[in-house]
């Protein structure tokens, strides 16, 4: 049986969250395990559930919603599915740590949740969970687990991960320190639409300058959704015209908001196969590029 590859929209409309939550408030070395505190939780929840309640009110419902690294403690996650499920979105979202205490190991994961109803555009009982995760622990974060006692371990994740989501493209993710690792963000170049980046990131500037370089380089939107407790999240499409690239930013600390964004899909896999508009709606393509998107 061949199945014909789907018309691409035109856009897509991103639902971004930032979150404030504080690291120092949320992971305390003197409670034995890298796990989010229950107070932390309870107003990291809160604000996942103001932000949910706002994109949904909003004139144009977002069709993808995604939020920052570590923005979602494990006590919530089916209570956060069961939101996604009403809303009939797929949510991209950085969890907690899971935490293996056998071997004293924590793994920082994504979650990607589809509603079983996604495509039928009608609400959702369950939703298909997808795990991806972070290869590459920050050095902060890899020294932080140290000072457990005894000290605890990151565990890697070597795997690329690319999610196919039919009319809206292809997306690629990556956690926080990932992003740097510049072999890997090019396994994504010509395969993907969109390059999601979950983050807890301080240095807010240096990953703005990626994401504007990598959606030249990769050619594709990139979108940082980093923590409101450094800001600093955005979006760079690889447009033309310069005013036009970064569609989105938030700067400043301590900013808990959520925004809808159009991120661009069929004119772009255009421009991915070489047949751009005239004139030319999108930078040249790099040198050697090979679009691999079927």
């Amino acid at each position: 049986m061949i199945l014909e590859k789907p018309v691409l929209v035109d856009e897509i409309t991103l639902g971004l969250i930032q979150t404030t939550l504080d690291s120092k408030a949320a992971w305390n070395p003197a409670s034995g395990e890298p796990k989010i505190l229950a107070a932390e939780d309870g107003r990291a929840w809160h604000e996942i559930r103001r932000a949910m309640r706002a994109l949904a009110d909003h004139d144009d419902q977002p069709r993808v919603i995604l939020l920052p690294e570590l923005a979602l403690p494990r006590t919530r996650l089916n209570d956060f599915e069961q939101l996604v499920c009403s809303m009939n979105v797929l949510a991209i979202v950085g969890v907690d740590y899971r935490l293996d205490t056998r071997v004293r190991s924590a793994r920082n994961e994504g979650l990607v949740l589809v509603p079983k109803n996604f495509w039928k555009r009608i609400r959702s009982r369950y939703a298909t969970r997808v795990w991806f995760g972070k290869r590459d622990p920050a050095p902060a974060e890899a020294s932080g687990f140290k000072e457990y006692v005894p000290p605890w371990e990151f565990s890697a994740d070597p795997n690329v991960y690319v999610f196919d989501a039919g009319p809206y493209g292809r997306i690629g993710v990556s956690i926080c320190y990932d992003f740097m690792d510049i072999e890997r963000a090019l396994l994504y170049r010509g395969r993907v639409h969109h390059l999601f980046v979950m983050a807890y990131n301080r240095d807010v500037r240096l990953f703005e300058s990626l994401a504007v370089s990598l959606s030249r380089t990769v050619f594709c939107n990139v979108v940082v959704c980093n923590t409101g407790y450094f800001g600093g999240s955005l979006v760079v499409s690889p447009y033309y015209e310069a005013f036009k690239r970064v569609g989105y930013s938030v700067d400043g600390g301590g900013i808990f908001t959520a925004q809808c964004v159009q991120l661009p899909v069929r004119d772009l896999d255009a421009a991915i196969h070489g047949y751009d508009t005239k004139p030319a709606k999108y930078k040249h393509l790099p040198p050697g590029f090979t679009a691999s998107i079927d």
